[in-house]
């Protein structure tokens, strides 16, 4: 199942799922465009998004540091797949600017999904710790009530 069981995706689950989403995007923007862009925005901020809801709740916190990881991999591999038009002369110089100037342009599709992400894990730690503080409850009153002579 690619949305994980009911315990959820792990860590690197979740970034597999991302970089899929954010890769497919990307070579569809650049097929299309030439150059990354709106496909590859709405991919990676919805691949932001499934994974957050997906990961286990032990790994919210893996999954906050997942989506600029990711964003950078895609960039990288996108300036030397497929260098800016301008940049066709050669070179690793050429090669880096086209990958700095991608990190740079696209940084808004990074930062909605970046903040996406620290929202839905935000809501999920805090759900994940009053189930857990309940279950703790439960628990003890169980306890506690098997032992009435205590």
């Amino acid at each position: 199942m690619v949305t994980g069981s009911r315990r959820g995706l792990t860590v690197l689950g979740a970034a597999l799922l991302l970089l899929l989403a954010g890769t497919a995007g990307a070579a569809i923007d650049v097929v299309l465009a030439g150059s990354l862009g709106v496909v590859f925005g709405v991919l990676f901020v919805a691949g932001c998004v499934l994974a957050a809801t997906r990961v286990h709740p032990d790994d919210l916190l893996g999954i906050v540091i997942t989506p600029p990881l990711v964003y950078a991999l895609i960039a990288i591999g996108i300036g030397f797949a497929h260098p800016a038009a301008g940049s066709a002369g050669g070179g690793i110089k050429n090669k880096v600017i086209s990958i700095s100037s991608d990190l740079i342009l696209r940084a808004p599709v990074l930062l909605i999904g970046f903040f996406a992400v620290v929202l839905i894990a935000a809501v999920r730690a805090r759900h994940a710790r009053v189930a857990r503080r309940d279950r703790q409850r439960a628990l003890n009153a169980t306890r506690n009530r098997r032992r009435p002579g205590s």
